[in-house]
């Protein structure tokens, strides 16, 4: 069923009843097959509106200003100032399925240039003798099947040890809401450094709770992540630069530069990471091969000579062990060295791309759910990040710049791709502060994803529980909180004052 909300502004209840009246006739006539299946939400109130979208979200949403008498504070345009925040990535109902219908005047000029600032989906003008109840619905129709069909997409980014549990946090909340379906059954996932690591797992079939269990305990088909996994010094690498070092020093090459080059390229080898890896993806039951995996998994790298960003999994890079692809994704140099393929060197994907939303989408995603740890720490304190050292001022400046790439992004990959529904998830509150700083705060894994888990499930159910609801809906899977019985009464509160009519 789908579920379209008409807010006639300034409307009165008799001009509502008629207008739900004509829409329910038009669909019958235009679409009688299309009709059985949706259903209409008559509001002219704008606070009921808005509560109403807020529990419940849309499948497609109608606003009408033809009734609205000429005011600096458009009712139609408040609505959609609440609805759509400049830079949040998703809504109670997708910008691109939300219908503008204004008036043919400078006031619905004026009321239009505002709603194309917020990007919504279309603008209609009719002038005021024009009923246009057939216009109305054709525009409601193509967002219909602008909605349906398409694949189901996850995109990890990187953040270092605590952003991996920041994601499985995210994830095992995801899952507590899908009773009946296993986010690892996801069409396309896509992962860049430690959200590669999770991601992997992911698209062998391992849930949330499994991948959790596996790294902290040891338990299924994960072995526990231990920090000798994750933190091997680079010994090797610095004796030879060591070395190499002496010898031009004895030939009487004495420089800045001779000595600059005694630092390694990073501060761990991350083989102890590669073989973590390849030791698990090659277990019974795992798959370290790209083409056999029954699903779509990509990760995202830098090559770091040509700064390009680079898709393993896709077609001519598809053959490369997963392990070492990964290894690959999470090289975060200065911290750790690159990795060689194939005569090429690469760094963590992170460099250039955020996370890989765009190679989701290019392969078929419509839905997307977007986990992004890197977000930099927000302290009111004057020098607060200087006091904590180089380490927190690097990996501050880093999120920095990473966050504010991907914002931008974001906005564009919204504009050109509306029809594309995004979910963003980032680290505040209590989870940024724990997150804070070194990205190698191993041991505050477990309470990170605690905290992350819980802080999760609170916002899905004050926020995003309708907006998921109806687009996990439109792929057929149910998203449903176990405990709605103690969440109903407000719902029912705002149901009893609406008036559903059934097209």
């Amino acid at each position: 069923m789908d579920n379209i909300v008409y807010f006639l502004t300034d409307a009165s209840d008799e001009q509502a009843r008629e207008a739900a009246a004509a829409m329910e006739q038009t669909a019958r006539e235009l679409a009688p097959i299309l009709a059985r299946e949706v259903r209409f939400h008559v509001e002219n109130v704008l606070p009921r509106a808005l509560a109403k979208l807020r529990l419940h979200g849309a499948d497609v949403l109608v606003v009408d200003a033809r009734h609205e008498a000429p005011t600096e504070q458009s009712k139609a345009v408040q609505l959609l100032r609440e609805l759509y925040r400049e830079h949040e990535v998703a809504g109670p109902t997708s910008r691109s399925r939300t219908i503008l219908v204004a008036p043919a005047s400078p006031f619905g000029a004026q009321i239009a240039f505002e709603a194309g600032r917020l990007r919504i989906g279309s603008t209609l003008p009719l002038e005021a003798q024009d009923s246009g109840w057939a216009r109305i619905w054709h525009h409601i129709d193509r967002a219909i099947h602008e909605r349906r069909g398409g694949k189901t997409a996850i995109c990890l980014a990187g953040g270092g040890i605590e952003g991996g549990f920041y994601e499985v946090g995210i994830l095992r909340a995801l899952q507590y809401f899908l009773p009946n379906f296993s986010l690892a059954n996801v069409d396309i996932i896509c992962g860049i450094s430690v959200g590669a690591i999770i991601g992997a797992f992911l698209a062998n079939g391992l849930g949330p709770d499994e991948i959790m269990r596996g790294m902290k305990l040891g338990e299924g088909r994960l072995e526990k992540l231990r920090k000798s996994d994750g933190f091997d010094p680079n010994l090797g690498e610095v004796a030879r630069r060591f070395s190499h070092g002496l010898r031009r020093t004895a030939r009487g090459d004495v420089s800045l530069q001779t000595l600059l080059q005694l630092i390694p390229s990073g501060a761990f080898a991350g083989t102890a990471l590669l073989r973590y890896l390849e030791r698990n993806l090659t277990k019974p039951g795992m798959i370290n091969r790209f083409t056999d995996l029954p699903r779509q998994f990509y990760v995202g790298s830098t090559d770091q000579d040509t700064m390009e960003h680079v898709v393993f999994g896709e077609p001519g890079l598809d053959h490369i062990p997963i392990h070492k692809a990964i290894r690959a994704s999470a090289a975060l140099a200065p911290f750790y060295a690159p990795q060689r393929i194939e005569n090429r060197y690469f760094i963590d994907g992170a460099f250039t791309r955020t996370t890989n939303i765009r190679v989701a989408v290019n392969h078929g995603a419509t839905f997307i759910i977007v986990i992004d740890p890197l977000v930099p720490m927000v302290s009111e304190r004057p020098g607060y990040v200087a006091s904590k050292g180089a380490v927190l001022g690097t990996m501050q400046a880093l999120k920095s710049m990473i966050h504010g790439r991907f914002g931008a992004a974001a906005e564009h990959m919204r504009a050109r791709f509306p029809q594309v529904s995004l979910h963003l998830f980032q680290p505040d509150g209590a989870a940024m502060r724990l997150m804070a700083g070194s990205p190698m705060k191993f041991f505050y894994r477990t309470e990170i994803e605690d905290v992350t888990y819980q802080q999760t499930i609170r916002t899905i159910r004050q926020r995003l529980l309708p907006s998921l609801q109806n687009d996990f809906a439109r792929h057929g899977i149910a998203f449903v909180d176990p405990e709605a019985s103690r969440y109903q009464t407000q719902r029912s509160l705002v149901d009893e004052s609406d008036d559903d009519l059934v097209a």
